[in-house]
């Protein structure tokens, strides 16, 4: 029964079905005016992904993320990895709002939109006359995404407006990227600020800010009203960073740690095994007894008997090297496996066993091919890419992938045409004149 469960639930998700059924968001208008804004940039990809009208709207130049790519080798067609991927599902096209004309032009587009996007300086677009209270004169119904550093009011809003969002502000002005390291006396190089290697505060903001969207659309079903969105990545980040929590819960400051080493919880890190890395836990006293009991190290009970004596930094270090000992005597699936003899035997306690897997594994996994997690994609543009498919799966109403970044006022003619009626001839002459 479970197994024809699982083939009947694939049906509901299956990539060729989702392509005949439409998006929870079509027929929504989306003009993302951000510039240099990754954080904007990935809150539209997920409105696009959702079935939103996305419309990338960018100065003649192009947007300067476009020339943002791995070891500034790796471009496509011109364009680099990161905004040919979250340029997904987006029609181009340009415009310069630096000029009257260009804003004239954006308020009548405005005209024919649900969503408007922007990350630049607070009271920027306002001061050009297209920001929220301008347009929402225009367009009551109007929701207004603002990306911003500090957020559009308070006292950083006014004296650091000029400074542009970004993914370090978002790691380093939340405390994460203290919180992020080893405890300060295990000394360098692990008590030093740490940051992950990918864009996790402007990744997290642009998902706010994609929900901030979908709950004030909502609230415009019910009431007609749009309304304006705030959005920060420090802000994203606080969300999510445990030191703050726990700093308010003890009402002190306290400095979290990582891997493998913790103020809070030990042990919960990262060892080798025979056939590379695993991440175990087993902090808690009944958890603790299961993990070193399935190491064979029993003898650790007495030596280290409840939690507080497991998280001195002293006992952690020794504690540290005698369970790697251990560890890698062992396989992955030789550890797992005597995590499942435990449970199946219902002793108390649970030892948690992650084998740590290389990028390249992952993309390997065939797993994830099974659930239609990654694609490989033939795009005219870019010929044969590897891309990662939409997250949400949703039997009714999927998003899609339909197909990458294309160039910079790539769909001028045609959204000019939708959106204005201006023909050849119009856009020829707002492009002498540099406006488009």
């Amino acid at each position: 029964m479970l197994m024809e469960w699982h083939e009947v639930s694939k049906q509901y998700f299956e990539v060729e079905r989702a392509r005949f059924k439409k998006g929870p968001l079509e027929d929504i208008v989306v003009f993302d005016i951000s510039y240099a804004s990754p954080a904007a940039t990935f809150a539209s990809s997920v409105l696009a992904e959702m079935g939103a009208e996305v419309i990338k709207v960018e100065p003649p130049e192009g947007d300067p993320l476009r020339k943002l790519t791995p070891f500034g080798e790796f471009y496509f067609d011109g364009t680099g990895l990161p905004f040919a991927v979250e340029g997904r599902n987006k029609k181009y096209m340009t415009l310069d709002i630096e000029k009257e004309e260009g804003r004239g032009l954006f308020r009548q587009l405005v005209l024919h939109a649900d969503v408007v996007i922007e990350s630049f300086p607070p009271g920027y677009a306002d001061e050009l006359g297209i920001g929220y209270r301008q347009l929402r004169e225009i367009k009551p119904d109007i929701i207004y995404l603002a990306f911003s550093a500090y957020g559009h009011f308070g006292p950083k809003a006014r004296e650091f407006a000029k400074v542009p969002d970004s993914n370090l502000l978002g790691l380093s002005m939340s405390g994460y990227m203290m919180a992020n390291r080893e405890l300060p006396e295990a000394g360098e190089p692990y008590n030093l600020p740490t940051a992950p290697g990918f864009w996790m505060a402007t990744n997290l903001a642009g998902i706010y800010g994609a929900a901030g969207v979908v709950l004030a659309l909502y609230y415009r079903l019910k009431s007609g009203k749009g309304q304006m969105i705030d959005v920060t990545s420090v802000e994203a980040m606080n969300k999510v960073s445990l030191q703050l929590i726990w700093s308010h819960a003890f009402n002190e400051p306290i400095n979290v740690g990582v891997l493998p080493l913790d103020y809070a919880v030990f042990p919960y890190a990262y060892w080798r095994t025979k056939d590379g890395y695993v991440f175990a836990a087993g902090f808690t006293d009944p958890n603790f007894k299961a993990l070193v009991t399935q190491l064979s190290r029993e003898d650790l009970i007495e030596k280290y008997p409840n939690v507080f004596a497991r998280i001195k930094l002293e006992n952690q270090k020794v504690l540290y090297e005698e369970l790697q000992k251990e560890f890698e005597r062992y396989t992955f699936a030789e550890l797992v496996e005597k995590m499942l003899k435990w449970r199946e035997e219902g002793r108390e306690g649970v030892a948690v066993y992650s084998k740590i897997t290389t990028p390249k594994e992952v993309l390997e996994e065939e797993y994830w091919r099974e659930r239609e997690v990654f694609r490989e994609m033939v795009d005219r543009r870019y010929g044969e890419i590897t891309v990662i498919n939409p997250v949400w799966k949703l039997s009714q109403t999927p998003l899609k992938l339909k197909w990458l970044a294309k160039k910079a006022g790539e769909d001028n003619y045609h959204l000019y045409k939708k959106f204005l009626g201006l023909g050849r001839k119009e856009l020829a002459d707002l492009k002498d004149a540099g406006i488009i």
